[in-house]
């Protein structure tokens, strides 16, 4: 029976399929065994690749790369897939609950309230904003970037800016966005920005102390995308000396974050864990075209 690396939660449907043609293997201990690979937040480094010999496909249950040696991969010629939109759904609805919970200060109320802070409503501190025709900018323009653009203007009339130099004017206009120049003016201009683009050489800490130096101060900043995009002593200080408003992450550099990261004791901070995919939808979704790519490379029909 064919031999499937698989040690992360998925859905449970995908997990049953697999299990009628495959046998789930949870550790790398014997990588030559190995007939392919599923990785979600695990890595696969080069000292498996190499040993696995036997492998046909290492498939990614989402879309970034990054934990995945690729130059081994290739190397060694192991194809390497993933599964693209497959979550965009779910990572765009999460950037729209972060937007409404920072506009109305929902972590610096609830834990007012925990401790007893408020003894009437009404109080000038819980005053919140609307999102209603405001302006959001984002870093990037694919489908998430576009599912999220679709939400805010459909929902509350925004207008849409946008940030990637790999798109002409031409097609932002196309879509409706309208395309800045720089990351700063994009943070200048808007009222919430939301970053959608992967962690590259060049988009590594594109979001740094001099970026949000020029931002507006009211800002309302979002990264459901990679960690390491964002200098995070850096946002850090641009929060505590009100340099932008508020800021909520789903991705960080170390994760998940350490207890002592200082941004998680921010009021105006909202953080959770890279849950951006993490809905039963999503999962389901993503679950059929792993499995789906799983039997393919191995010839089960």
């Amino acid at each position: 029976m064919y031999k499937v690396y698989l040690s992360e939660h998925i859905a449970k449907s995908t997990v049953e399929r697999l299990k009628e043609k495959v046998e789930i293997v949870t550790t790398f201990d014997h990588p030559e065994e190995l007939d392919a690979i599923i990785v979600r937040q695990s890595f696969c480094p080069r000292n498996i690749i190499e040993r696995a010999k036997k492998c046909k496909l290492i498939q990614m249950h989402g879309v970034g790369l990054e934990r995945i040696d690729l130059e081994a991969a290739k190397e060694f010629g192991i194809p390497v897939k993933n599964c693209p939109g497959g979550n965009a759904e779910s990572v765009a609805e999460l950037v729209l609950a972060f937007a409404i919970s920072l506009s109305r200060k929902l972590k610096f109320i609830d834990k007012g309230l925990q401790e007893g802070r408020f003894k009437s409503s009404g109080l000038p501190e819980t005053e919140g904003t609307e999102l209603t025709g405001k302006t959001l900018g984002l870093i990037g323009s694919g489908r998430i970037a576009r599912l999220v653009a679709k939400l805010f203007v459909n929902g509350f009339g925004c207008k849409i800016l946008c940030y990637n130099d790999f798109l002409s004017d031409e097609e932002a206009a196309q879509i409706g966005f309208e395309k800045v120049d720089s990351v700063e003016t994009l943070l200048q201009r808007s009222d919430i920005v939301s970053v959608h683009v992967p962690l590259t050489d060049s988009t590594r800490q594109m979001l740094h102390a001099g970026v949000f130096e020029k931002a507006n101060p009211k800002l309302l900043f979002i990264n459901t995308a990679r960690g390491g995009i964002v200098d995070e002593n850096a946002l850090y200080e641009a929060l505590v000396q009100h340099k932008i408003r508020a800021a909520a992450m789903d991705v960080f550099e170390k994760q998940p974050p350490e207890p002592t990261n200082p941004l998680l004791h921010l009021e105006n901070f909202i953080a959770t864990i890279h849950i951006g995919g993490s809905t039963e939808e999503a999962l389901e979704r993503i679950g059929k075209t792993v499995t789906d790519n799983v039997f393919a490379a191995l010839g089960i029909q």
